[in-house]
């Protein structure tokens, strides 16, 4: 749903989207944030047309109201405070920008689960838009995953809020 302009991928360590939306849309602002400093590094190397920096998804330093589209793909359930980094998320958001986040549906975190040593949270719909409502109107898709390897391909939950 990204209609080009100035697009933030918070948590992108190997995430390929701001290069997917730098290519469809050279002329937009595309910046990408880790906490890895090495990720970062190495994708500035690889494409100084997008914007990358190091910093913490709970207080990004970056403008509020500055960006139309935020992502949050497949972060929050490895987030201590998986609410503190959406409000920032929300923060930085522009008034009727969008939104993306991106988790998997109810995950078993249990032995024998997948990711159980790196996800701290499960989430299920309502779980979604309680967490995103007090911001603005919320759409949520369940998907399953064509991309993963075999074990990966679990249901996901894709929600987009619109601020408001």
């Amino acid at each position: 749903y990204f209609p080009g302009g100035k697009l933030v991928d918070l948590g992108c360590l190997d995430s390929q989207i701001p290069q997917i939306a730098k290519k469809k849309f050279p002329t937009s602002e595309i910046w990408g944030l880790d906490f890895v400093p090495e990720v970062i590094k190495s994708y500035k190397e690889t494409d100084p047309s997008i914007y990358y920096v190091v910093a913490n998804v709970y207080k990004t330093t970056l403008p509020s109201n500055y960006f139309n589209y935020v992502i949050l793909g497949e972060v929050i359930e490895h987030l201590e405070r998986p609410t503190d980094a959406i409000h920032e998320a929300v923060r930085i958001l522009k008034k009727d920008g969008i939104l993306a986040i991106s988790t998997p549906l109810e995950e078993a975190i249990e032995p024998g689960a997948v990711d159980k040593d790196r996800h701290l949270w499960s989430f299920n719909e309502t779980d979604i838009r309680e967490m995103l409502g007090v911001y603005g109107s919320v759409k949520i898709k369940i998907m399953r995953s064509k991309w993963f390897p075999y074990r990966y391909k679990f249901p996901t939950i894709i929600a987009y809020l619109k601020k408001k």
